[in-house]
């Protein structure tokens, strides 16, 4: 299924996340500590593209016994429902409610190839993930807390509520650009102006880079230099 943005959101996938964030500073007025993903959250799948997709939101359990196997594969029946009827692509965004002691994988080779098939890009969460060989040959995303091996007892909590990963808050539907940085939720109203912010910043980055690495750079200049960045 394959689903594209307008191209003026499309472009925002020629970026990196740390551009992006900077682009970001001065269009809103959301902390600039807030917003992203942390540490230890990270990129598994080597070499991913940057992923660009509307969040689909759920919470994840995998420390409990579920009732039944039919329960359990029932749960993500409204997750993948909900990736189906979004006319975007999609990025999954889903909490652990297991914090740091979930062991259960939700996303493995099954799972991502029924999502890839829906219009989803990838997965950004704090629980674990596993089939890296094989998620990464499907150019399916995979940022996650870390690597697992059993699905233990993981089943789907709630699809579409506020969710917390990483340090960032996620609400459905919130614009989301991620890449081996990270993940990074980018305000409605800025999405408009994001390119030109961007394109300001490299430009700006790009002419103090020059000067340190050229024949030119004199460390009396530095501050101005840096003041005039």
């Amino acid at each position: 299924m394959i689903k594209r943005f307008p191209p003026d959101v499309e472009a925002l996938r020629s970026y990196d996340t740390p551009t992006l964030a900077n682009g970001l500073d001065g269009l809103t007025d959301r902390p600039t500590n807030s917003g992203y993903t942390r540490p230890p959250i990270h990129a598994i799948t080597p070499g991913m593209p940057p992923m660009l997709g509307r969040a689909v939101t759920a919470t994840i359990r995998s420390e409990s016994v579920w009732p039944t196997r039919e329960e359990r594969d029932e749960s993500m029946i409204g997750l993948f429902n909900l990736l189906a009827s979004s006319q975007e692509p999609t990025v999954l965004v889903v909490q652990d409610l297991d914090g740091p002691e979930g062991s259960g994988c939700l996303w493995g080779e099954v799972n991502c190839s029924i999502a890839l098939a829906l219009g989803c890009e990838g997965v950004v969460t704090d629980g674990l993930v596993r089939d890296i060989p094989e998620v990464s040959a499907t150019g399916f995303g995979y940022i996650a807390r870390g690597v697992g091996i059993s699905h233990a007892y993981v089943r789907v909590e709630a699809v579409g509520d506020v969710v917390e990963v990483a340090g960032a808050t996620v609400r459905p539907g919130e614009l989301i650009h991620a890449d081996r940085h990270g993940a990074l939720v980018i305000p409605e109203e800025a999405i408009d102006r994001l390119v030109d912010s961007s394109e300001s910043v490299i430009a700006r980055e790009q002419k103090l880079i020059g000067w340190a690495r050229s024949q030119e750079f004199d460390p009396r200049e530095l501050r101005q230099r840096r003041l005039d960045h």
